[in-house]
């Protein structure tokens, strides 16, 4: 028997001294596309009550929210909670990392009837008003008075109603889609492992054998992100024109094309020699450094009373020790003048060349000939295989507990899991900061701004013609002062868009102009950024584009220039805060000083 599916979403009061679930939407996502098919309740023990007559999962778009009124409950009812993930009756067991990242809440009822809730923001990291634009769904994000008096027993309102029932269909609809496509699990990443290993077949445990915990916690450490930094020659100073170039698919071109490792790793003293059989390796280095003239920064130095976690450095006066890979070695190497005090050793792997192109073909074919929601799925699965290979196998988590009235959390038993194969996740990130800092220091008298597969350059240079580097899709090595740009194929460089201006502020920090009149795109959100996270305003003076991190998106879409040399303090950031009852939204302001 196919077990139920549904979508859930709570309508929650404003206030901390009446925190309270006030309505309440639900749909069956077999049903979804029947029409307006939405179940309509009024508060959080109506919801329970309905679901406690069946076995299911549930969706909720940001369980860490609704999941807090249901945890809430569950605790005031009496249920206990426990560490397993077999809950018996009248018990409930939760997946919450110890970073608070909530995947899912498993209850048994009294009756035996065992429901999980599951966060769909964690299949599609969206907006639910993107949501519908992405898959093309005919509902749409609706708009309601959040503050509104709502006394309990409130009725719903026609408008009220209209609102869930959109929310709920929108999510719905989307998600079947992804279901519809055998993407049953978890997270999207999951769903690409998966994926990934049912055509892998055997090779799979072949290639990729699990590594014993010590082993694979000195092999993490030489695993980075991406790389963003803002040109030290123009950081916070107002730029003239540019261009700004996105890689197609950055981290599948690498899985693609690079020598990636495999297998069991072999130990070296020292500094591992690249051989035949083992040309990659990752090492641990003591070393002082400081930086070449002219050249871009790329040591990162974490977790450093010394160091700014997320500044590039230019000078390491004292010696530090660090664990990269060879590739990282290189480039460090190229871009400064180091004195390597001691190689501590290091792990050697086998390398291989397209293991997963089978992959990356069947689902660049997907994104190539297919539009909204099947053409974001495929986007998903070429980007996020690369992270599992990576993911953490130290799963401590997040337990709840009642505590003055108010649900409180706390690390519970110590639990690991077998790692994937991290060595993967260290040589393509690896790989990728390479491109990406390579391409910018090709072009340093341009390069203004970098963020992980971007870069943003000053006018003054221009690409060779694109014909010039698509003799039948395989163009020729890239010369100095060039890249290979290419609308579509897989690690070129897409020419995304023009600016009129712009402003670096920091890393993740920046602003540029597009135009300095009237925008020629009638709708804002559609100006740049296909899958709408990147919407701009239309202003008198220009169509802005902003990125902060950490501010919302509505609230840097309002900014200009002035704003980032100024200095201004706003609302609009709101912060969870737990209280009797769940959670409320409290706006902790945000000040932007540069």
């Amino acid at each position: 028997m196919v077990q139920r599916i549904s979508v859930a979403d709570f309508e929650t009061t404003t206030k901390a001294e009446d925190c309270r679930v006030w309505a309440w939407g639900m749909v069956d996502i077999e049903k979804c596309r029947s029409g307006w098919n939405v179940e309509i309740g009024q508060d959080l023990k109506s919801f329970m009550d309905y679901i406690s007559d069946e076995s299911q999962i549930i969706y909720f778009h940001n369980l860490r929210f609704d999941g807090a009124f249901i945890i809430d409950w569950l605790m005031r009812e009496r249920y206990r909670f426990v560490e397993d993930n077999r809950p018996r009756r009248g018990e409930f067991t939760s997946l919450i990392s110890s970073q608070n990242q909530w995947y899912s809440l498993t209850v048994c009822f009294d009756n035996g009837v065992r429901v999980e809730f599951r966060d769909s923001a964690k299949k599609m990291r969206l907006p639910v008003s993107v949501i519908a634009k992405t898959f093309n769904i005919f509902e749409k994000k609706g708009k309601i008075d959040y503050h509104a008096e709502r006394p309990a027993g409130h009725v719903i309102t026609r408008e009220e109603r209209a609102y869930i029932v959109n929310d709920v269909l929108i999510v719905a609809k989307a998600l079947k889609n992804q279901l519809d496509e055998g993407m049953t699990k978890l997270t999207s990443s999951a769903d690409a492992l998966a994926e990934y290993k049912k055509l892998a077949g055997k090779s799979f445990n072949d290639y990729f054998p699990v590594l014993s915990q010590s082993m694979d916690g000195e092999i993490r450490d030489a695993y980075r992100g991406g790389f963003t930094i803002p040109s030290k020659r123009f950081k916070g100073k107002i730029t003239g024109k540019g261009k700004t170039f996105d890689v197609n698919s950055l981290y599948p071109s690498v899985m693609y094309n690079k020598l990636l490792p495999y297998g069991e790793p072999i130990f070296s003293d020292g500094l591992p020699k690249k051989t035949a059989p083992y040309p990659l390796f990752i090492v641990s280095v003591t070393f002082t450094a400081k930086l070449k003239k002219d050249h871009i920064p790329c040591i990162q130095i974490k977790n450093s009373r010394f160091h700014n976690d997320v500044e590039y450095q230019e000078e390491i006066k004292d010696p530090v020790t660090l664990s990269c890979s060879n590739v990282d070695l290189e480039l460090w190497m190229d871009h400064y003048d180091m004195v390597i005090l001691s190689f501590n050793g290091g792990w050697s792997f086998k390398g291989c060349q397209g293991v997963f192109n089978d992959y990356i073909d069947k689902w660049m074919e997907v994104k190539a000939t297919s539009e909204g929601g099947k053409r974001f799925m495929a986007k998903g699965m070429l980007n996020d295989l690369y992270g599992k290979f990576a993911t953490n196998p130290d799963v401590t988590p997040n337990v709840p507990r009642l505590e003055d009235d108010v649900v409180k959390f706390s690390l519970g038993t110590e639990t690991m899991r077998d790692p994937i194969y991290t060595a993967m996740g260290v040589f393509i990130t690896s790989y990728a900061r390479e491109i990406t800092i390579r391409a910018g220091q090709q072009l340093y008298p341009y390069f203004a701004y970098a963020d992980t597969d971007s870069l943003h350059l000053l006018d003054g240079w221009e690409p060779a013609s694109t014909d010039e580097h698509c003799k039948a899709c395989h163009g020729p090595a890239v010369h100095p002062m060039d890249l290979d740009v290419h609308p579509h194929r897989l690690g070129a460089w897409k020419h995304e868009y023009d600016f009129q201006s712009a402003f670096f502020a920091r890393s993740k920090a920046y602003a540029e102009r597009h135009y300095d009149g009237e925008c020629e795109t009638p709708e804002h959100e559609e100006c740049f950024g296909e899958d709408h996270s990147a919407c701009h305003e239309h202003r008198a003076g220009g169509c802005y584009e902003v990125h902060i991190s950490g501010m919302p998106v509505q609230v840097a879409q309002g900014l200009t220039f002035d704003d980032f040399t100024n200095g201004r303090e706003f609302t609009g950031n709101l912060k969870q805060k737990r209280v009797p009852g769940g959670v409320v939204l409290v706006d902790a302001g945000f000040t932007l000083k540069f």
